[in-house]
């Protein structure tokens, strides 16, 4: 009887150790659900694709620091049973946004953002009409670009166009969202890459024609790896005052056309990338003159008129 008497306390002991566990288990689980990783506000894109495992957007959003435990968060989304309402897209996200809240976006039908990805080398009459197939202004950005007190502010130069500062990258939109506010989410990026190349916050007479040098760097240079040398054979040819004579310009308007008018062109002919603008501020040293692109792609430099005639009768014609 004494036996069965202690038998019965510990098997009671050991229930209420159990209890205990579960209680605590679950009271940690709520909190879970319910305490933001951060403290701070701010927003974060991500895109979930067609399709995509619960365990591959658990890892996305580790990655981004939202979420402390992605065991958690899996056992969550499958007690709800919520996995198959996951909606593809871009959603937006808080740094300070709960589980709880997290799986919430993730299942809301209504997608408050687009992804809109602008190559390097666009021009804004380019941009302006990707904007509107994604349904945004588009002509509003044409209309930006004419805009002398929207262009001062955005590129904090006396600049005549905005063309060259729209810098190409992968942008996430707020449905509806003004244009203005587009065009300096845009001009705000060309201004973080600038800084980073530069090391300077303000911009000269002298950058500007850097920026420009860069958008003729971006559509004559085919490769990354030329790019440098052709920024050489640029600045060769201004220091020797020779037309630049880039067939990137060919057809433009006489105050941007370098075989009609000597000299860089009067304003950026496209929006560069951080490659082309990295290149026009560290050309490579070179006694080149002339360069033409084969049709593989491949870039054949030459130091005389000569030379880049015999060039162009071998690879071009």
């Amino acid at each position: 009887m004494n036996f069965l008497k202690k038998l019965f306390i510990a098997n009671i002991f050991v229930l209420l150790i159990v209890i205990a566990f579960v209680i605590f288990t679950i009271f940690k689980f709520n909190s879970f659900l319910n305490s933001p990783p951060s403290n701070k506000h701010k927003p974060i894109y991500i895109e979930i694709h067609k399709n995509e495992s619960v365990r591959s957007i658990i890892k996305k959003l580790k990655f981004r620091g939202l979420l402390k435990r992605g065991d958690w968060f899996y056992y969550y989304v499958r007690l709800t049973g919520k996995a198959k309402q996951i909606k593809a897209g871009v959603h937006l996200f808080y740094t300070d946004s709960t589980p709880k809240q997290i799986l919430k976006e993730l299942t809301n039908p209504e997608l408050y953002t687009k992804k809109i990805t602008i190559p390097e080398g666009w021009t804004i009459r380019k941009i302006a009409k990707l904007l509107s197939k994604k349904g945004f202004d588009g002509q509003g950005l044409l209309a930006l670009s004419d805009n002398q007190s929207f262009i001062k502010q955005c590129a904090r130069y006396g600049a005549k166009t905005l063309e060259g500062f729209l810098y190409p990258d992968t942008y996430y939109i707020a449905i509806g969202e003004k244009t203005a506010t587009i065009a300096g989410l845009m001009c705000r990026r060309f201004a973080e890459v600038f800084r980073d190349i530069t090391g300077k916050d303000k911009f000269s007479k002298d950058d500007y024609d850097k920026l420009i040098i860069a958008s003729i760097i971006q559509k004559e240079a085919t490769r990354i790896k030329d790019m440098q040398l052709v920024a050489g054979v640029i600045y060769n040819r201004l220091k020797k005052r020779m037309p630049l004579q880039m067939d990137s310009t060919t057809s433009l308007t006489r105050p941007f056309n370098t075989y009609k008018r000597r000299g860089l062109p009067v304003a950026p002919i496209c929006n560069p990338g951080s490659d082309a603008l990295f290149a026009a501020y560290n050309p490579k040293p070179t006694d080149y003159l002339y360069f033409i692109s084969k049709r593989n792609g491949e870039m054949v430099f030459s130091k005389t008129l000569k030379e880049h005639n015999r060039n162009i009768r071998k690879y071009l014609k």
